[in-house]
Order: structure tokens, then sequence, then C-alpha cells
């Protein structure tokens, strides 16, 4: 675990990173992880709060498998809350009809999820971009569609921090997904591109290999260098 924002902890996963928001003794779970990395969670909130019970909510930014696979089983460790957005109910669910090349994410879905028995958590709220949750001093839930359908990210005005999924990954470069892991390839661009508006001091992802302090300069950059 390492904190990588003032009050935000990460916890490195085997294709991503999951994020603990801290507040006043309270634990807010950014995505729910993958393979081997549900014990390394609930150390990380016993730690950082003591209990389970400090886990008082699971924001999911979109519904892929790695993001999903522990929500229902820390779920019921904690009793917390478990916000998803309502146009990924399907991705959630396991349900979605991928199609185009896409259809090779589908396979892979599926096969992750026979293989490693994936119970859907019991989404408590859907929400819709725009939607205000009173949680880590308050998110607004922002629409980042394209890798899913309902692919979303969360603001902090308090923090001036945006969550941004699996928008772009970063490294020595920004990267966004392959063509083969979105729903809609041609609008991840377009949403990548929208992400120059935001003033903000930090954005933050899912997936990186490590997370440089002007990431904001490096996504403007490399957002103006892309065609409309």
């Amino acid at each position: 675990m390492r904190q990588v924002f003032p009050n935000v902890f990460a916890i490195r996963g085997w294709l991503g990173w999951t994020h603990l928001l801290v507040d006043n003794g309270t634990v807010t779970l950014l995505d729910g992880g993958f393979v081997n990395e549900r014990r390394r969670i609930q150390r990380a909130v016993l730690k950082l709060a003591g209990r389970p019970q400090a886990l008082r909510s699971i924001l999911l930014t979109h519904g892929h498998l790695d993001h999903t696979l522990n929500a229902a089983a820390l779920q019921r460790w904690s009793g917390a809350e478990v916000i998803a957005p309502a146009d990924d109910r399907l991705h959630v669910a396991g349900l979605y009809p991928y199609a185009g090349a896409a259809r090779v994410c589908g396979a892979l879905e599926w096969l992750g999820r026979k293989l490693l028995r994936y119970r859907p958590p019991q989404v408590t709220r859907w929400v819709q971009p725009g939607d205000e949750l009173p949680v880590w001093g308050g998110l607004r839930v922002v629409g980042l569609p394209g890798h899913t359908a309902g692919h979303v990210g969360y603001y902090s005005a308090r923090h001036r921090v945006l969550f941004v999924g699996d928008a772009f990954a970063v490294s020595w470069r920004i990267a966004l997904p392959p063509r083969f892991l979105n729903t809609d390839p041609d609008q991840v661009p377009v949403t990548f591109r929208s992400l120059a508006a935001w003033d903000v001091e930090q954005f933050i992802p899912a997936h990186y290999l490590w997370l440089p302090s002007d990431t904001v300069a490096r996504v403007r950059r490399a957002c103006y260098k892309r065609p409309a």
C-alpha cells in the first residue's frame, strides 16, 4: 500500500491498482480489484481504519471483471454499499453482448468469470453522470464513455482530483485502452480529449506503473496532440 495523493492509498494488483479514500475514520474503495487482491484490500482497510465496517462504500468505475471481481466478497465482509454506473448493469452482471473486436474482451470476461466463480455484488445505488455522492467530502459522477457504455469517473472538488478508471493508463507515456477492450472504440479518444478541460491537481487512473506528479500536464499535452 502506498499513498499517491493526500488521503488516497493505492494497492497494487495484478492488472492495475485499487484506491482507498480515507476521510474521518471511514474508507471508500474505488473499484473492487482482481485476482489475489481481496485480502490486500482487507488488510489495508484494517490498517487505515481498524475495523471492516469502516469501509462504507465501494464505487465502481465500470463493470469489467478486473474492477468487480472482489466487490461482492468485500461487501459481505464490511457491509459496504456498492455504487455503480447504471449504463453498466449488464457488464456488472456479466451479461453484456459484446460485438465487433470487443468480442475478444467478452471471451476473456466469460472465461474469467467461469474460472474465478464470479458473483456480482448487490448494487445499492445505480448512478448517472452528474449525480453527487456524499462520500469523501463529496464526489461527482463524471461520464467517461467508450471503454464501456457506462464507464464513469469520480471528481472531488474538495481535493481537486479526478479518478478516471480506464480512460487512460500512464507510465513513461499516456496510453489509451486497446480497441478490443472497448465497447465503443471511436468514443474513447473523444472522452480522453475532454479531460484537458478539467481544472484538477491530479488525475488518478486505475492502471499505471507509477503515478507521475505531472500527470495532468502529460494528459493535456497528449490531448492536444491527438487529432479531433
